[in-house]
Formats: C-alpha cells, sequence, structure tokens
C-alpha cells in the first residue's frame, strides 16, 4: 500500500543524525505518553489525488503534507533534532517502504510548544511526499 507516513517514516529512521538521536523511536501517528524522549511523530496532515487522466491509469499522483513532530526533554534537544530531520539536501525520490516516490520536498516549520511541568519540548516539520497510488482495479 502506498502511503506518505510510512515513507517519512522509513526516511528518518535510515538518515544517520536522526538515528543517532532517537534510534527506532519514530512513530506513524502520535508519540505514545510512555515513550523514551526524544521522538518523532509522522502523521499525514491533508492530500492531493491530482485530477488528471490518471483514472483511466494503473495509478494516481498524490501530494500528501506529511507532518513530522519531535519531542524532547530540553529546548536545546528539540532544535538539534528538528535540524536533524530536515534529512540532508536535495530530494527524495524511488522506491521507498514499497512506494514509488517522485518527490520528498520539506515544506514549513510550526511553532515551538512546551510542558514545563512535564519538560517535554516539541516542534513541527511539514514535508511534501509526492508518490504514486495504485488505483482500484
Amino acid at each position: 500500500m502506498a502511503d506518505g507516513v510510512a515513507v517519512m517514516v522509513a526516511l528518518q529512521l535510515a538518515y544517520g543524525p536522526v538515528k543517532a538521536i532517537v534510534a527506532d523511536r519514530v512513530y506513524a501517528g502520535d508519540i505514545p505518553a510512555d515513550a523514551v524522549l526524544p521522538a518523532l511523530g509522522v502523521k499525514e496532515i491533508s492530500r492531493i489525488e491530482l485530477g488528471t487522466v490518471s483514472g483511466n491509469e494503473a495509478n494516481t499522483l498524490i501530494t500528501a503534507r506529511i507532518q513530522v513532530t519531535v519531542a524532547a526533554k530540553t529546548y536545546p534537544d528539540q532544535k538539534n533534532l528538528l535540524l536533524a530531520t530536515k534529512l540532508g539536501a536535495g530530494t527524495h525520490t524511488g522506491t521507498i517502504a514499497s512506494t514509488q516516490v517522485r518527490s520528498v520536498l520539506r515544506d514549513a516549520v510550526g511553532p515551538d510548544f512546551s510542558d514545563g511541568a512535564a519538560r517535554i519540548y516539541s516542534q513541527s516539520r511539514d514535508f511534501k511526499v509526492t508518490y504514486l497510488e495504485p488505483n482500484p482495479t
């Protein structure tokens, strides 16, 4: 199944600077309340199915807005992890997480959030993930 969230989880887990900080703590959806921090949560915010002749083709071109949320125990750790989630220079294409990816591009960065009592600092970064989604047969 083609999925922008699965693509982003795979990219974040495979990127050395992210892996060095969070190990395998990259979650599809919300970061669990009992997760060890720092960690990442990955969600789909929106998606656009391009209105082309793709209805008659094997695939539809999708552009999904994917949000990567970082959570850390200190503000400097939050900023360091958010920087790592940029995934380096360039675009990412090819088959990623069993999905035919046309491009992964950075988009907006959200505001800082914190819960001082819980010592949780968070922020999000959005990506535009363009991929092919198989049409039902």
